[in-house]
């Protein structure tokens, strides 16, 4: 098998997440194309490749494009860019392949499905690669690539992935919401948030063994209006809080 390479667009969480893994995994990094030079020529210098802020093709058509931007700026940096025959992925839960394709001859999704935090080093083996490409000789190009990050890859068409993408937001996006609420009500009780942290992680610890509904607790599943009726006197001052709380309680409440 030919030796893999990736140029690299983007030096935000997903671009530092797959740069730092493809390095590591002994995939060449061909360059990072990015427009904020500091974050571009750090990623670049982690790489040992170089930076550049405007998109050059490789001078390789066996060289695979990996587009890791925000969903909102894809298709206008698309648009600027000539791709020719190279592969082209985006990393977007979010976007259908077939955004991609009015741009690019060959192209696919390569979707980590993980939070991610440039400030984070998180080891890509241990996380799911959702995978979509054009065609069949794409496809098993695109694997042999994921599969250099991770032993999970599945094969994913977009309305799945998109639907798993909502998923992940409210396992994810939602979840940490109530984390920056607690921290808030932690602080104004005069404790350290982080006394919250064992039971937050007892809370997803049960989910190797039991499902949500099994493993929910809490006054809302009791319907116990006493102590609720407290808890919303506390959040008095935070009404958009208290309104969360309302329908929070109420959802979990009709579940069970």
């Amino acid at each position: 098998m030919k030796e893999l390479s990736v140029l690299i667009i983007g030096s935000g969480n997903a671009a530092a997440f797959l740069c730092r893994n493809l390095h590591r995994s002994g995939v060449k990094i061909e360059g990072i194309i990015a427009r904020n030079a500091d974050r571009g020529r750090l990623l670049a210098s982690e790489a040992g490749t170089v930076w550049k802020n405007s998109f050059v093709p490789p001078e390789s058509e066996n060289t695979i494009i990996i587009s890791a931007v925000k969903d909102s700026a894809a298709q206008g940096l698309w648009q600027k860019c000539s791709f020719g025959n190279n592969l082209v992925l985006h990393t977007a839960g979010s976007l259908p392949l077939a955004d991609l394709v009015p741009y690019a001859r060959n192209c696919g999704v390569l979707y980590p499905l993980q939070t991610l935090s440039a400030s984070r080093i998180i080891e890509s083996a241990k996380v799911p690669f959702l995978i979509e490409a054009n065609s069949k000789e794409n496809l098993e190009k695109l694997r042999k690539l994921a599969e250099t990050l991770s032993p999970a890859v599945r094969v994913c068409d977009s309305e799945t992935r998109q639907k798993l993408h909502l998923a992940a937001v409210f396992a994810n996006n939602f979840s940490n919401l109530c984390f920056h609420i607690a921290w808030e009500l932690a602080e104004k009780a005069g404790l350290p948030p982080e006394i919250l942290l064992p039971i937050i992680e007892e809370s997803c610890a049960k989910l190797h063994h039991l499902s949500p509904a099994e493993a929910q607790t809490g006054p809302a599943v009791r319907w116990d209006e006493n102590v609720m009726q407290k808890h919303l006197e506390l959040l008095a001052d935070m009404p958009e809080t208290a309104a969360l709380y309302r329908l929070a309680s109420a959802e979990i409440h009709r579940r069970h």
